[in-house]
């Protein structure tokens, strides 16, 4: 039977997007479809044929994503669909491992996709990176403020764009791997569903410091995404929120966690709170990762890992890298462990774990203590205070 993968587009449309309503028991409007031809036409789109039918299919959308100061070049990958005659025959497997592969020629350094199955998608590479924590909270509960100066405004979509855009990328949260949302993206995610509202408050000086992406509804009073700048515009939120509390029964925000607790704040903080895993990444191009990685300031230093990666064997290896002082590191792959090195100056890890304490949602320590590192305590201890400190927050999804 002759097999193949193959790159495939907009001319392969209605293919494409069969596959996807069929894998996901989505409804085929032509509302949806155009919907996700915006996202085929901004991604490498990858098929793999069984006899020149399209048996499973895997999109590879690139993003840029801020890091501690850096910037890195992400692949999001979805639409992860296989019809049920082809499952098991080795389709996605053999996708992921040219893509990948392709994506790291390219010195792409990372892949972030959410999961329909952790165990499933650990196997290539990926790892738990990113958590969520939602809030559902009674319209009697919530927060009474009183209103700061400046004011609140209802605004269209068109008129909340550039600010919301704005306003984002100067949240510390989204310097922790979070996507740099580019235009088409931010239309495709906020633009396109016409239930989303929008809100701005400006202080009193008529400057933008806050914005809110909503749905209101009589049961429910979804933040899809808010974003501030200042303490008074948190209250100005809060307050604009709160005044929805005769017309919704309770209010419901889901976001990015970052170790924080937010119940405290509620009069009541009996809130129902749920923290759940959300998307899983992966380091792709590991020299390129390394090579920019904002390590920080600190004695000049130099570290041994021995790398296992499957999906990713020119990650796999021996790895030598020199932190200097200023946090500027240069790295280079080994043929053989050097003589001079002890044994118990060697990382042992894998991709998965390599990529937790990289992207700062676990320490060396912690997963040397789960048995997911091993190596030298003390040498594990050093590298983790040189890795950027704070959990990675992604708002997006895809």
């Amino acid at each position: 039977m002759e097999k193949e993968v193959r790159l495939i587009g907009e001319e392969k449309i209605d293919e494409i997007f069969d596959l996807a309503a069929y894998a996901f028991n989505a409804s085929r409007t032509e509302e949806r479809k155009e919907r996700f031809k915006n996202v085929v036409a901004h991604s490498l789109n990858y098929g793999y044929f069984l006899e020149d039918v399209l048996a499973s299919q895997v999109i590879s959308t690139p993003f840029k994503v801020a890091f501690h100061g850096t910037s890195y070049q992400m692949a999001g990958i979805g639409c992860v669909s296989s019809y049920p005659e082809y499952r098991g025959q080795g389709g996605i497997s053999t996708i992921m491992k040219q893509m990948l592969k392709e994506l790291a020629e390219k010195k792409i350094e990372l892949a972030y996709l959410a999961p329909f199955s952790y165990p499933f998608y650990r196997k290539y590479g990926f790892e738990q990176v990113f958590e969520q924590v939602s809030y559902t909270i009674k319209a009697a509960d919530w927060p009474n403020v009183k209103a700061p100066i400046g004011k609140m405004k209802r605004v269209t979509y068109e008129e909340a764009k550039s600010i919301c855009q704005q306003i984002y990328f100067q949240l510390p949260n989204n310097q922790k791997g979070a996507v740099i949302r580019e235009s088409w993206w931010f239309d495709y995610t906020f633009g396109l569903d016409d239930k989303n509202q929008f809100a701005l408050y400006e202080d009193d000086l008529g400057n933008p410091q806050a914005y809110l992406i909503y749905q209101s509804s009589a049961e429910r009073f979804v933040i899809k995404e808010w974003g501030y700048l200042t303490k008074q515009a948190f209250q100005a939120l809060i307050r604009f929120i709160g005044s929805h509390n005769g017309s919704s029964r309770e209010f419901y925000l889901k976001t990015g966690f970052d170790g924080t607790n937010l119940s405290y704040l509620m009069s009541s903080p009996l809130v129902e709170m749920k923290i759940s895993p959300f998307m899983m990444a992966r380091i792709v191009d590991l020299e390129s990762f390394l090579g920019k990685y904002p390590f920080s300031t600190g004695n000049e230093e130099t570290y041994y890992l021995k790398v296992e990666d499957e999906y990713g064997p020119w990650n796999k290896g021996i790895w030598e890298f020199r932190i200097s002082e200023a946090g500027q590191s240069r790295v280079r792959k080994l043929d053989q462990i050097p003589e001079s090195l002890g044994e118990d100056e060697l990382i042992v890890l894998a991709i998965q774990a390599l990529t937790q304490i990289l992207m700062g949602y676990k320490t060396g320590s912690e997963l040397s203590f789960y048995g997911k590192i091993t190596g030298n305590e003390k040498q594990i201890q050093l590298l983790d205070q040189r890795l950027v400190k704070g959990m990675p927050i992604l708002a997006d999804y895809f």
